[in-house]
Formats: C-alpha cells, structure tokens, sequence
C-alpha cells in the first residue's frame, strides 16, 4: 500500500502508476538477494519504485503538465546521486566479498546465487540450521560493518 500510495503521489494516471507498481514488484522479486535483512524493506521497496517513476517520468513527453522544469531538474539531481551512491556502495561490497574467507563465500554463494533454502545448504554443508543461520548472520554483519568502513574511507 505504501509503495502505492508512493507512485500515485508522483504519477496521477491510476493505469500507469499501476504498471509501475507492477514493474516495481517484478524487480523487488529479481533483486531480492540484494535486500540487506535488517534493513528497511519499506525503504528499499521505495527506491526501486522511484527509479520506475523517474523512468516513467522521462519516458512522458507531458510531464512538464505534472512538474515544473526546476523540479524534473531536482528530481534527477537526487537521482544521479542515488546513483553514484549506490555504485560506491557496489563496488564496497565487492571489496568486502573479497575479504571473505573460500568458505564464507561459498555459503553465501550457495544461499543468494543458487538460491539454496537454509534446510538444503545446512545439510550439504553438515551444519545445524541455527548454526547455520548463526553464521549467516555474523557474515552479514562482517559485510555491513565493513562496507560502512570502505564508505567512509578517503
């Protein structure tokens, strides 16, 4: 409802923020693996719709009937940083994946690249499912402490 109520604020053609909603699932369901348990999923929900309406918004020769240039202009200003930020956050974790051990990766390889469920890859890993899950999310919090700390290095 909220993601919803987000693009019909910023789309008022009820046929075309439906698409959009759509859309926005579709991608939420394809980049899942890339939600941070932890985080806010509202949040991240919300980005990714406000990249299907900025898309949305550009495509639209009339949108200069909805917003004015100034805003189109701050609009996509915010944007482009969202971007650069997400790319910075991007090549972060990368640097961090790295720093992982052969088997931290494996596992998290296992989980989010093959889509293993927690009851299979602890099993073919010979693990406890609390063990596993306990490992799962001291990786996650190796990952997030040290992306924060690539963030904010010089």
């Amino acid at each position: 409802r909220r993601i919803y109520g987000y693009v019909m604020t910023l789309v008022p053609n009820v046929s075309d923020a439906d698409d959009i909603v759509q859309e926005t699932a579709s991608v939420m369901w394809t980049k899942f693996g890339e939600y941070e348990p932890g985080t806010d999923f509202t949040t991240w929900a919300i980005a990714i719709a406000r990249y299907k309406v900025l898309g949305y918004l550009r495509s639209q020769k009339t949108r200069r009937k909805f917003f004015t240039e100034e805003t189109m202009r701050i609009i996509e200003q915010v944007e482009a940083k969202e971007d650069r930020q997400y790319s910075i956050r991007q090549d972060a974790l990368e640097q961090c994946l790295r720093k992982l051990s052969h088997t931290e990766r494996r596992i998290l390889s296992l989980r989010y690249e093959q889509g293993a469920t927690l009851k299979s890859l602890a099993g073919r890993l010979g693990l406890d499912i609390n063990t596993l899950y306990s490992r799962l999310s001291k990786i996650h919090l190796m990952l997030l402490n040290c992306v924060k700390r690539v963030m904010v290095e010089p």
